[in-house]
């Protein structure tokens, strides 16, 4: 049986693949964007596909808009948050596994999803699974237009002009009293009338994340993340700039970048 593993962590990737070694049954692909699921898909038609939902170029549910219905396989959906996509769909995907793995959540998933191939080829059933993806796209769409969209740029007065700071080009955020200090990629830093509580709900949690009560982060400007011993942890920056996890911020810092113990 073939199973194709889709996440572009290598951590999470080698994670599944390790709790498979010993099966010899399976044999194991695994690609680390969007654009190569849909390539390998296509190819090698798998039977299972272990699936994570946000990556760099675009989500799993996009993957399996781009591949004919026909050789859809089933689909185990993998995500590192318990939001609104899984309630929309906890009833019609084949499973989902919550980040960060456990080996026998991964297992039932899969057995699940082997038991529904085999229930499938009995029945000749295939056509009412897809029937279900397509009910769950609809689904997600319909969720999208209701969400409030994340800040993809911040309107700033500086002096006489309004200058837009774009989330995307921010390095980290830091507080002071009632003020947010953006410090940029070109080595900017504009002060900005929020507070950080009010701030994080407005901008991209897979894109970001909170180390303490007075800083915040770009995920993709982290250099390194250190364990300092008795469970703490000290991230530093692209740019050199140290920063410590608090203890209260620490399962979810955790959690969000799938560490281990």
């Amino acid at each position: 049986m073939k199973v194709l593993i889709v996440d572009d962590e290598m951590l999470a990737r080698k994670r599944i693949r390790k709790i498979f070694a010993d099966n010899e049954g399976i044999e194991l692909f695994e690609a680390s964007s969007g654009s190569q699921a849909v390539s390998m898909i296509q190819a090698e038609r798998p039977e299972i596909v272990f699936l994570d939902i946000k990556m760099t170029d675009f989500s799993g549910f996009e993957v399996l808009q781009r591949i004919e219905p026909s050789i859809i396989p089933l689909t185990i959906f993998v995500t590192a948050y318990d939001d609104y996509a899984i309630a929309a769909f906890e009833n019609q995907a084949i499973d989902y596994v919550l980040k960060p793995y456990k080996e026998k959540r991964v297992l039932d998933a899969l057995d699940r999803a082997i038991k529904k191939i085999e229930t499938a080829q009995k029945s000749d059933s295939y056509d009412a699974i897809y029937t279900r993806f397509n009910q769950l796209f609809d689904q997600l769409q319909d969720l999208k237009k209701k969400a409030k969209p994340f800040l993809e740029k911040i309107v700033l007065k500086v002096g006489r002009k309004y200058v837009f700071a774009y989330t995307e080009d921010i390095k980290y955020i830091t507080s002071s009293a009632y003020y947010a200090e953006l410090f940029m990629a070109d080595g900017k830093k504009y002060i900005y009338r929020t507070s950080m509580t009010a701030l994080m709900e407005r901008i991209d949690p897979d894109s970001f994340i909170r180390l303490n009560r007075s800083t915040i982060v770009q995920i993709k400007c982290i250099a390194e993340v250190i364990s300092e011993g008795y469970g703490d942890y000290c991230v530093v920056m692209v740019d050199g700039q140290k920063f410590n996890v608090s203890k209260s911020y620490k399962t979810t810092f955790k959690k969000q970048l799938t560490l281990g113990k």
